[in-house]
C-alpha cells in the first residue's frame, strides 16, 4: 500500500493528501519520524488540510510532545469547528468546546472559506487510498451472483447451448472513483476519475452430461484499463475452477442444484495482490408460475502477497462467509413483466482487527418493457457494515446504499447494447471512510 502511495507521490509530488495518507501509513508501521514528515509536507503543500493538522497533533501527542501537539489541535479546531476531528478534540477535552458549539460564521470569521453546508466535510480530509476488505465485489450485495446464474440457468434452458456457455461484457465508461475494483470492498474518499475500459470475458463447458447431471469447468476476468494517471488501479482478475449440478423435481417445482470451486488471482497494474479460493453451493426452485428463487453460500479463503507491518491490525488474509436469497417474480404484466428482491449476509474474519466486519445487505430491481426490443431496469440496495474489531478513534460502521439503472437494447439474440449509470455511497462517521463513486456509460454484451 505505502507503495502505491508513494508513485501516486511520485507522479503528483504537490498533492498535500497523499502526503497525509503517505503519513497515517508511516505512523501505523511504526515509524514515527517519516510519517511526522510526511504530515509536515503535506502541510506545507495546503496549509488549511484539517485531517493533516489532527494526524500530527495526534503523533506528537503520542510521542510526548504536547504543546506542540496543541498547536495543531488549535489550527484543526478553528479550521473546521464543526468537523469530526474538533469533536475528538473536544470530547477528549484536548482542547475547550468553543461556547457557541463551534458555528464558523460567529466564532471564527477567518474561516470563511472552508464549507460546510449541510454538515459536509472540508475536501481536505479526504484520503485518496483504497481500503480492501475482500474479493468479488461490483455491485456490494448477491445481485451479482443471481445475475450470473440466472444467464446460465437461461443457458441450460436453450437446447442449442447446452454444451458450451460463452459471454462477453465489454464497454467504456466514466468512474469517478477507479479504486473500486473487484477485490475491494472499500472506496476511497478521493477523487480518483478516470474514463475506463472494461472487458469481462467468461465462459463455462458441460464436459460430462449424464440425465440430470453436469459436471465441467468454467473460466472469468476481469480487465479494467483506465486513463494513464490512473493507471495503477488498472485490474486483472482471472479465475478458474470447476463445477457439478443436477436437476430434481420437488412437488410441482423443478430444482437445480449446484456446487462450484473457483480459485481466482488478481493484479492491480503489474504488482500482483494475492489469490483466493472458493467454494459455493446454490439452489435455483423454479416454480410453476416460472417464479425463480436462487439461494446460495460460498465459503472463501484469502491470501494477500503484503499484510503490511502490523498484520494484527492490517492483514486481509482469512475466511470469509457469504450467504443469500434472491426472489424473481414474474408479474404477467406486458409493461412491467418482473422484478426482483433480495437479502444477503457476509462475515470477513480477517487476520487484521482494522477490516474484519459482518454485514447485512437488501437489494431489488425492476424490469420495464418498453418496445420488443427496449428495457429499462432499475434497481438499489441498502447495507450495513459492522466493523465490529476496529481499532481507531473513530468508529468505522458504515451504511452502504447504492442506485443503479440500465437502458438496454437487444440488437440480436445473443448481442445487446446497454446505458448504465450506477451510483454508490459508503457512508460513515469515519471520515476517512465516508465516500461515494459514480459510474455511467456504455455496455456491448455478448452470449454464446
Amino acid at each position: 500500500m505505502i507503495a502505491m502511495i508513494r508513485s501516486k507521490i511520485a507522479r503528483d509530488p504537490g498533492h498535500s493528501d497523499s502526503w497525509r495518507m503517505l503519513g497515517k501509513l508511516e505512523a501505523k508501521e511504526g515509524n514515527a519520524f517519516a510519517a511526522n514528515q510526511s504530515f509536515t509536507k503535506a502541510l506545507e503543500l495546503d496549509p488549511e488540510n484539517v485531517a493533516a493538522h489532527f494526524d500530527l497533533g495526534t503523533l506528537l501527542l503520542a510521542g510526548g510532545q504536547k504543546t506542540q501537539a496543541q498547536g495543531h489541535f488549535a489550527k484543526c479546531a478553528r479550521l473546521a469547528p464543526q468537523s469530526v476531528y474538533a469533536q475528538q478534540l473536544y470530547d477528549k477535552r484536548l482542547i475547550a468546546r468553543p461556547e457557541n458549539n463551534g458555528n464558523p460564521s460567529n466564532q471564527y470569521p477567518g474561516s470563511a472559506n472552508v464549507a460546510y453546508a449541510g454538515g459536509g466535510q472540508d475536501s481536505s480530509s479526504s484520503d485518496p487510498t483504497i481500503d480492501p476488505v475482500g474479493y468479488e465485489i461490483q455491485t456490494f450485495d448477491g445481485r451479482d451472483d443471481f445475475d450470473q446464474r440466472f444467464d446460465q440457468l437461461k443457458s441450460d434452458a436453450d437446447p442449442k447451448l447446452k454444451r458450451l456457455r460463452i459471454a462477453i461484457e465489454s464497454g467504456l465508461l466514466y468512474n469517478s472513483n477507479v479504486s473500486l475494483t473487484p477485490i475491494s470492498r472499500g472506496l476511497a474518499p478521493s477523487n480518483d476519475e478516470s474514463f475506463q475500459a472494461i472487458l469481462n470475458p467468461e465462459l463455462e463447458w458441460i464436459a460430462l452430461q449424464r440425465n440430470s447431471w453436469r459436471t465441467g469447468v468454467l473460466g472469468r476476468a476481469y480487465m479494467t484499463l483506465n486513463e494513464s494517471q490512473q493507471s495503477e488501479f488498472n485490474l486483472l482478475g482471472a479465475q478458474g475452477g470447476g463445477f457439478a449440478e443436477r436437476d430434481f423435481s420437488v412437488g410441482d417445482s423443478e430444482w437445480i442444484g449446484r456446487m462450484d470451486y473457483v480459485y481466482g488471482i488478481d493484479h492491480l497494474d503489474s504488482d500482483r495482490l494475492g489469490d483466493r479460493h472458493s467454494v459455493t453451493a446454490s439452489m435455483i426452485m423454479i416454480a410453476p408460475d416460472l417464479d425463480v428463487t436462487y439461494l446460495y453460500l460460498t465459503t472463501a479463503l484469502s491470501d494477500f502477497d503484503d499484510d503490511g507491518t502490523a498484520p494484527e491490525l492490517s492483514s486481509l488474509d482469512g475466511t470469509s462467509l457469504t450467504t443469500g436469497i434472491t426472489r424473481f417474480f414474474q408479474t404477467g404484466n406486458s409493461w412491467m413483466p418482473n422484478y426482483s428482491l433480495g437479502i444477503d449476509g457476509h462475515w470477513a474474519d480477517t487476520d487484521g482487527a482494522d477490516v474484519r466486519f459482518r454485514s447485512l445487505n437488501g437489494h431489488g430491481e425492476m424490469t420495464f418493457q418498453l418496445h420488443e426490443k427496449l428495457k429499462f431496469i432499475s434497481g438499489g440496495g441498502l447495507g450495513y457494515r459492522d466493523f465490529y474489531d476496529f481499532t481507531g478513534a473513530v468508529n468505522r460502521d458504515e451504511v452502504t446504499w447504492r442506485i443503479n439503472a440500465k437502458l438496454r437494447w437487444q440488437l440480436t439474440d445473443r448481442t445487446a447494447i446497454s446505458l448504465v449509470a450506477d451510483y454508490d455511497r459508503f457512508a460513515s462517521d469515519n471520515e476517512d471512510f465516508d465516500s461515494e463513486r459514480t459510474k455511467g456509460g456504455v455496455i456491448v454484451s455478448i452470449n454464446y
